[in-house]
């Protein structure tokens, strides 16, 4: 790697404020916060944990990240510097570090990003106090770009529309889940110039209904302004657009058959007044059991912005598929990985800023190409040296 490798992020972490009192201050702050992405890449997670990694290792690691004081912190002094510590300029920080390690991937389509919620079940206080994030999170290598708390007194539809001004999301496709799928969030998104591929459900019924008549045979409705014919017969009728794409796998003795099939038919015809809507769409995933023969189906309509010409079948379930990778590639690897939902991390700014060193250490291992978390744990902590190396660090062969 070479000096100006943006995966380095000494420099970066140094430029978060230090606001605790300089009196009796013993270790500078962008040491603490790089020696806890260096142990998480080790395996170590909770506070002790990263406390024995500062400890175990030879005093010249510690030297290397920037600290003076023979001894590295002990856990009461992450405890107290994170309670406290300016989360808004942390987070600010390692968003425009994430963004910079995002852009030098190769991800085959780096304007897809999924937004969703996750809550730190182990962070509830004796006050009823619980910690949700909002985070922004790439399909292909599951980088979170940013994130912001969401309160007990509000919920994540407002919330959505302020973390848009987080992050460039200029000519990003913006995916979520049902409950996102609002107007006033897609007219944020077209306004800000990206796009949105959302689902739509009950919270939307009537944008439900007219949305599955479009992909009945026949269909018909007393309000005379809704086409009377839809399916193939009305699509060729109304000269809307159609597109059609299948997918056949087989994973875990179960063969899935997916197929996204794509409409304007509602378009244009002043029936369905939606920012920004350019096609919808119907998804539907059928499984079959290969030994046993149980099957089920499944049914999911949406909306999107994307037009035929920039949102084909193909790409609009590509990019429904590509939603669960904040499922799967951030909010289950902290979970199961990093023991986060078994975390007991609850005061102050705590817990929000240990999740910010998680997404933070997920983004650099990954884009160093060590997509199986486990395996890198296990490489990193048989050879931390390398570790601080891939952090910037300048060690001495």
């Amino acid at each position: 790697m070479t000096k100006e490798d943006p995966r380095h992020g000494l420099n970066r972490l140094a430029e978060v404020p230090d606001k605790r009192n300089p009196r009796g201050k013993r270790h500078p702050l962008s040491a603490i916060l790089s020696l806890s992405v260096i142990a998480m890449m080790c395996g170590y997670r909770s506070y002790s944990a990263i406390a024995q990694w500062g400890r175990t290792y030879p005093p010249e690691f510690a030297k290397t990240l920037g600290f003076t004081h023979p001894k590295t912190p002990c856990a009461s002094t992450l405890h107290y510097c994170f309670n406290d510590l300016d989360v808004v300029a942390l987070e600010k920080t390692l968003s425009e570090w994430a963004t910079d390690v995002f852009a030098a991937t190769q991800e085959d389509d780096k304007n897809a990003v999924a937004i969703d919620g996750k809550t730190l079940c182990g962070s509830l206080t004796q006050d009823a106090q619980i910690t949700h994030l909002l985070s922004v999170v790439t399909h292909q290598l599951g980088i979170t770009l940013t994130q912001r708390p969401v309160s007990d007194k509000t919920n994540e539809i407002p919330i959505a529309s302020r973390i848009l001004e987080a992050f460039d999301v200029a000519g990003k496709v913006v995916t979520t889940d049902a409950l996102l799928t609002q107007r006033s969030f897609c007219q944020d998104l077209c306004d800000a110039g990206a796009d949105y591929v959302m689902p739509v459900k009950e919270n939307h019924p009537t944008l439900l209904e007219d949305i599955r008549a479009v992909f009945e045979s026949e269909h018909s409705d007393t309000r005379t302004s809704h086409p009377t014919k839809t399916g193939e017969q009305g699509h060729k009728e109304l000269g809307a657009r159609t597109g059609t794409c299948t997918t056949v796998e087989k994973d875990n003795g179960w063969l899935q058959t997916r197929t996204m099939t794509t409409s304007t038919l509602l378009i244009g015809t002043g029936y369905v007044d939606w920012p920004g809507l350019a096609q919808v769409y119907q998804y539907k995933t059928e499984r079959e059991h290969t030994r046993t023969g149980e099957k089920s189906t499944m049914t999911q309509y949406g909306i999107t912005s994307l037009t035929p010409e920039c949102g084909s079948a193909e790409r609009i379930l590509m990019l429904r598929r590509g939603y669960w990778a904040i499922e799967n590639l951030s909010h289950s690897t902290r979970d199961v990985l990093f023991d986060e939902d078994a975390s007991q991390v609850r005061c102050g700014n705590g817990p929000q800023v240990m999740c910010a060193l998680r997404n933070a250490t997920i983004s650099l291992l990954r884009t160093s190409g060590n997509t199986e978390i486990a395996y890198a744990f296990r490489y990193f902590a048989a050879k931390p040296k390398e570790a601080l190396m891939l952090l910037g660090a300048n060690i001495d062969n």
